[in-house]
């Protein structure tokens, strides 16, 4: 008999054994894996944060090296700007020798005052208003732009930091705009240009050439002025009043708001005390005289000044010295880092010498022509101009009016007046641009039809000049006849912004906008804003001529400062290559077409010349403008017709004919025996398919 013990033994409801861990084994896993998945975190944490690390330090070191690329900047020629010796223009001969033609009479209207005939006063109170550690500061206030940065980002109230020399840099250059950029080419100009002058040197140049309000550049012009008296003779008082106008030339010019010019004079009498540059005595006596002072009227004074150039022998101001000039000033801006007037004023007065590259037989017979009526529209009222250059960018001749000449430095229609283009620019734009893309070849065949999205309102676009559509069009025919259509589906092609780019970054056109980028009008059929000039056109057209190679038109060879170095320099340009040869030969072909195809817009003209001619012609929808533009073996030109306020023209042709009377001359008065054109050998002639614009096969039946 078993026991209870015994029955106990076998018993199969005992307490069940845990087949898991213990609690304590439970947290520790728990534990385990939160270390683990923060380990995770963190390790995704640092890897973010390594990224942005190495992220910000190179976008560090970029910035940095931009900022860097800037520490060898130029800064303006100090030396130069205190000159007074009148410039020469030479005419350079064939045979190397040159002969002076014109003097460029140094400009009495600023006059340049040395800094022994500028009171010790004047210094003082400038430095004390505008720049009290001028002589302590290799440049640049450090302590000032800090305080000026930390005003900006908190956008709280202060002055700004530039010292005498930045305020200098900006009155040379004109740069006044507010961006960082600037701020930072502003700052290494200004450190660059007291390693190379002294203090001295850059008081003198600001004291001459900073503006101080009423049309007074300099304070020698100041004193005449608001005062009277040279600089030299003016009181405490006075220079206190002088030194306050440069903060503020409008808004303290004392013979506009007296009072306000006073009020800031006196505040630099109180800076001039504060910083011991006058004693308390001189200070109570100088503020004396500032209270009781009086202006009259500036307006008498501008009744007898009259804005005129300084004295020149205006018979020999023809056009090409007047695109000279300009073309000088411009290159003396760009080279010396200085502002357009500043440019002008160097080349009046800084004694250069400037070598001409004018024929002036040549320009003088052009002149000529334009001014005879045969050659000209009836109307009297129809204006022109003309431009001619060779094929290396020299400029041969310059007509910027039908009329005669009765100012200098007037209006040149050649090169200031921009003007829609018409058709003339199909070549230069979306042709161009096709080639150059392998969207088109010689025969490509093209759609002549409207373009839907901008045919609207029972309105056809583009329309073309004949007011009929074909369906499709070759690219020699739509060319030659100057079709509207196929072009524009070009320009849709290669897109309005390629052109646009391929027109102002490679062929330099200066005055397309925005809007014109992204207009096929614009781009394709030349409805532009505003336009492009006759300089501008005669350029671009240069490149079908000369193998795709783009030269930069000049009018001078090479300029000398005083001390008989060359600082401007065209000889030897190779230009820059923005088309490939074949691309500018096919392009040459092409543009035979207008000028020698059966239905040419410009062959029964250009036939009658005895030279090889290719170009287009252009006219704008309103017949507004009227334009040629062409090349032959020994130079490129074009030429405009119109009036000066745009109206419909009646005579379409008299503008091929002067192009042609001129190259008559050419050819009648000069031997161009050894020019031709630059052509690529590996572009030849050969049949293909009008219907497919491919090679012609033997199947093909409409071959050209």
């Amino acid at each position: 008999m078993l026991n209870r013990e015994d029955m106990n033994k076998y018993n199969t409801t005992a307490r069940p054994v845990s087949a898991g861990r213990a609690e304590g084994e439970l947290s520790q896993t728990a534990g385990a894996t939160a270390l683990t998945m923060g380990g995770m975190v963190w390790k995704a944490i640092k890897t973010v944060l390594f990224i942005l690390c190495l992220t910000g330090l190179l976008v560090f070191l970029s910035v940095a090296s931009f900022i860097l690329s800037f520490r060898d900047i130029e800064p303006p020629n100090l030396s130069a700007m205190s000159l007074n010796f009148s410039s020469f223009i030479y005419l350079d001969n064939p045979d190397g020798t040159s002969t002076e033609y014109l003097t460029l009479h140094a400009n009495e209207d600023r006059v340049w005052v040395p800094l022994n005939e500028i009171p010790q006063a004047m210094i003082d109170a400038q430095i004390a208003i505008e720049d009290k550690r001028f002589m302590e500061h290799n440049g640049v206030d450090w302590r000032s732009t800090g305080g000026a940065v930390v005003s900006l980002l908190t956008n709280t109230p202060g002055r700004g930091g530039s010292t005498l020399t930045q305020q200098l840099i900006k009155n040379l250059t004109d740069q006044n705009q507010v961006s960082v950029l600037r701020k930072v080419r502003e700052i290494f100009t200004a450190l660059n240009m007291e390693k190379k002058y002294s203090k001295d040197e850059i008081l003198l140049a600001y004291l001459n050439v900073v503006n101080y309000g009423n049309q007074c550049q300099g304070v020698q012009a100041a004193a005449n002025s608001y005062f009277g008296k040279d600089i030299i003779d003016c009181s405490i008082a006075e220079c206190a009043l002088i030194a306050g106008i440069t903060q503020n030339p409008w808004q303290y010019n004392p013979f506009i708001f007296p009072e306000d010019a006073k009020a800031k004079g006196e505040l630099v009498l109180q800076e001039m005390e504060k910083q011991e540059k006058i004693t308390s005595a001189e200070y109570r006596d100088a503020l004396a005289e500032m209270q009781a002072m009086t202006f009259g009227s500036d307006e008498e004074d501008e009744e007898d000044e009259e804005e005129v150039e300084p004295v020149q022998d205006q018979e020999k101001w023809n056009w090409y010295i007047e695109t000279l000039v300009e073309d000088v000033i411009s290159d003396i801006q760009e080279s010396q880092n200085v502002s357009y007037d500043m440019a002008e004023y160097m080349l009046y007065n800084s004694g250069l010498e400037i070598h001409c590259a004018m024929d002036l037989k040549m320009q003088t017979d052009i002149e000529k022509i334009f001014l005879g009526s045969e050659n000209m529209p009836e109307d009297k009222n129809i204006d022109a101009s003309f431009f001619m250059m060779d094929y290396s960018g020299k400029v041969m001749a310059v007509v910027g009016s039908r009329f005669p000449k009765t100012t200098v430095r007037g209006w040149n229609n050649a090169v200031d007046g921009a003007r829609q283009t018409g058709s003339s620019i199909k070549p230069i734009s979306v042709y161009s641009v096709g080639l150059m893309a392998e969207e088109i070849y010689y025969g490509s065949v093209l759609k002549d039809v409207p373009i839907p999205e901008y045919s609207t309102g029972g309105d056809s676009w583009p329309a073309n000049f004949s007011l009929n559509y074909e369906g499709t069009m070759n690219v020699d025919k739509a060319i030659e006849v100057s079709q509207n259509a196929p072009a524009a589906w070009l320009a849709q092609a290669v897109t309005p912004e390629a052109c646009y780019d391929w027109l102002t970054q490679k062929l330099h056109f200066e005055h397309l906008t925005e809007e014109d980028s992204h207009s096929p009008a614009a781009m394709a059929l030349g409805g532009l804003n505003y336009g492009a000039t006759t300089k501008e056109m005669a350029a671009a057209f240069q490149i079908f001529g000369n193998g795709g190679v783009y030269h930069k038109p000049y009018t001078y060879n090479y300029v000398r400062n005083h001390d008989n170095d060359i600082i401007l320099d065209n000889r030897g340009d190779p230009g820059e290559q923005v088309m490939s040869p074949e691309d500018a030969t096919v392009m040459n072909k092409l543009l035979h077409k207008p000028t020698e195809g059966y239905n040419g817009t410009a062959a029964p003209q250009m036939s009658e010349l005895n030279v090889d001619v290719f170009g287009k012609t252009g006219t704008t929808d309103s017949m507004y403008d009227y334009w040629f533009v062409g090349g032959t073996p020994f130079c490129v030109a074009a030429i405009w017709n119109g009036y000066s306020i745009p109206a419909y023209l009646e005579d379409s042709t008299i503008h091929k004919i002067t192009w042609r009377t001129v190259m008559e001359y050419m050819i009648n008065n000069y031997d161009w025996s050894g020019s031709s054109y630059t052509l690529s050998d590996n572009v030849t002639q050969t049949a293909f398919c009008r219907s497919s614009g491919l090679l012609a096969g033997t199947k093909c039946y409409d071959f050209d």
